[in-house]
């Protein structure tokens, strides 16, 4: 199966997930998600993971997510829902804007499900995503960053082809230890050259 350029839903293919449009059906999982899953404590934890939601939370979050549903889907997406074969949806990836450099794509992944943590799901939906961005933009680089505390994403991004750029560190104090912020990227060059591989 082709990872990478078959296209499904307006995304990608590969042969443990489907990148596709969020939704509204898919709004029951979000609201799940909010509240489960290891991602919680290692994307920034100081910013309080919730065990539960208020209604009104809730009700804000799924209103927001319904109204995205209804959104023409810009080209390339800012956002796909990360499902398994039989539809079971497992996570999400998306981009957004550098805040200098709008031409330059900054990347993000959550697995919220953590019976599919370490098992490659991870890594085949960020190369897919990774591998549809390029092909559907003429972006020059796309980055990446994650915090020390979470040696899994580190290695998600050395195994699909990142390079580490810079570290900012000791910035944040977190349970009396010092976390780092590591930032990763990867040209369009190097893309190319990893595509002609089999990437």
């Amino acid at each position: 199966m082709d990872t990478g350029r078959q296209k499904a839903g307006g995304i990608a293919v590969g042969s443990k997930v489907i990148l596709r449009d969020r939704c509204a059906d898919d709004v029951d999982r979000f609201i799940y998600s909010q509240t489960h899953g290891e991602w919680r404590f290692l994307d920034a934890p100081w910013e309080s993971p919730r065990d539960k939601l208020t209604p009104d939370e809730e009700a804000k979050i799924r209103q927001q997510f319904l109204d995205s549903c209804r959104e023409e889907p810009p080209v390339p997406r800012k956002r796909a829902m990360m499902v398994t074969g039989d539809n079971h949806v497992i996570g999400f990836v998306n981009r957004y804007p550098h805040e200098r450099f709008p031409n330059l794509f900054l990347v993000g992944m959550r697995i919220w499900e953590d019976d599919f943590l370490s098992r490659g799901y991870g890594t085949e939906a960020l190369r897919l995503w990774v591998n549809y961005l390029f092909d559907n933009s003429t972006v020059h680089r796309i980055g990446a960053a994650t915090w020390s505390l979470n040696p899994r994403a580190i290695a998600l991004l050395n195994k699909v082809g990142f390079t580490h750029e810079g570290t900012e560190r000791e910035l944040a104090l977190w349970q009396g230890r010092w976390q780092n912020r590591l930032y990763c990227g990867m040209l369009r060059s190097e893309w190319e050259l990893k595509s002609q591989t089999s990437f």
